[in-house]
This record gives C-alpha cells, structure tokens and sequence, in this order.
C-alpha cells in the first residue's frame, strides 16, 4: 500500500501593512503667518499701481512765453499761454502755474524768454524797475523797418535849417572823412535810443503808428519826434553778449528831407 507523504507547510503570510492615521484637514486660520504676508502683498500691489495710474495723468497748465521776449519787456496779455505738463514736485516749484498768468501781466522781464519757454520767477524784474510810458510816435510811409513786438529801435529826427556841431575834425583823426552837409541843410538828431517797440498801426493817410515803451524822463522827447518835420526808425541788433554797441554822435548834418 502507498503511502502518501505529507505535505510541507505553507509559511504563514505576513499579515498587510498597516495604514497610517490619516491626518484631517485643518482650516487655514486667518493668523496664518502666510497668508498675512500673501494678503500684505496684494495690498501693496494694489495702492502702488493705482499710484502709478494716478500720477500718469496728473498734468497741470504751466504758463509759457506765446512768442520771443526780450530782457526789459513788460508782459501784456498776448505774450503767455498755458500748456499742459506733467512736472515733479521739486520741479514744479520753480515755474508759474496756469491760474497764475493774469498776476504777471505788467511785470518786467530780467532776461530773454524764447518761445514755449516756461515762465519762472527769476525771470522777472525786481520792485525797482524803472517805471516806462507807452508813446506813439508817427512816421512817414516808406521810413520804417520791418519790426516785431519786442523789437528795441533808435529814434532819430530831422530838422531842416538846424545846425549840427561839425564832426571833420573827429572823423579825420579816426582815419574817417564825412562830406559837409550842404549849407541850411537840417541836422540829424538822436532823440531815443534802445527803446521797445510794441504796436504798428497804419493810418488813413498811409503813415504809420508805432507805439514805443520809453523810460519816464524821455517821453517828452518821444511825444516831440512825432511832432518833428521827419523821423526815422533805426532796429537794433543786438551781439552775442547782449549789447547793441555805442550810440555814436547824437547829432549828424543833414543831408535835406
């Protein structure tokens, strides 16, 4: 008879891993060191960009010169305009704003101001400016330069049958000569020298009106070269300093009208 053998035994199996506790979700609280940092963040975000928004378009008006203006103008309501810009605060210190352009009509200028520039106050004259006159003085059709507002000129007269003090002797000694001046023929004079132009007018009889800003002392003198047989209108050009040089002899003979 067989006999059967005995099976081995089967090692006992591992028993499975155990699961590790699960761990419950916990709410974020609102003292989360995080999540203050986070919202802390987006807050500054926030502020600066609407900052940076803001000051994108904060332009004011500034007044700037409508046209050239020389040293000694006095501003009238055609010389500024206001245009728009956007300046720092340090800088816009310096300048005059828009609601501040009717408070510099009648102020002097110390220096040049060119056209677009804007308006600071340095550029004006202080309280002891000498105080001016508004003359207007005529003159013959044909006799006068083309000028601009702000333009300075010499104003001489003639005067026929006037004597001049000869000037032979003072112009051999320069190396000049300077023909005599016929006999009764009038003398050239000087009578305002570096004064503004600010206005032409034409009149019906084809002359013209010019209305020059002359010192106080001198609008006498102004007001008698309109009265004067003839005038004439000299521009002066000024050099690289500024100067427009010497007046030369005041009086010259005449050569007749």
């Amino acid at each position: 008879m067989t006999e059967l053998a005995a099976a081995p035994a089967r090692p006992e199996a591992s028993p499975p891993p155990t699961s590790p506790p699960a761990r419950r979700l916990t709410r974020r609280r609102w003292r989360d060191s995080r999540l203050l940092v986070g919202v802390l963040l987006v807050l500054v975000s926030v502020v600066v960009g609407a900052r940076l928004f803001a000051s994108a378009d904060a332009t004011r008006q500034w007044v700037v010169a409508k046209v050239d203006l020389p040293a000694g103008h006095i501003i009238v309501a055609g010389d500024l305009a206001t245009v728009s810009a956007r300046l720092d605060e340090r800088t816009s210190g310096h300048y005059y704003p828009g609601s501040r352009l009717d408070d510099l009509i009648g102020a002097t200028l110390a220096r040049p101001v060119d056209t677009g520039e804007l308006v600071s106050g340095p550029d004006f004259a202080g309280q002891n400016t000498q105080p001016t006159r508004l003359v207007p003085i005529i003159v013959k059709a044909g006799r006068l330069p083309t000028l601009g507002p702000g333009d300075h000129v010499d104003v001489f007269v003639f005067q026929s049958g006037a004597a001049a003090p000869s000037t032979t002797g003072g112009d051999q000694q320069a190396g000049r000569s300077t023909p005599a001046a016929p006999a009764g023929a009038g003398a050239e004079a000087l009578v305002l020298h570096d004064v503004e132009f600010v206005s032409l007018e034409k009149l019906t009889s084809g002359d013209r009106s010019l209305t020059l800003r002359v010192p106080v002392d001198n609008a006498i003198q102004a007001v008698a070269a309109s009265q004067s047989e003839r005038v004439d209108v000299v521009k002066l050009e000024r050099d690289s300093r500024g100067e427009v040089g010497s007046t030369g002899p005041t009086t010259v003979p005449g050569y007749g009208r």
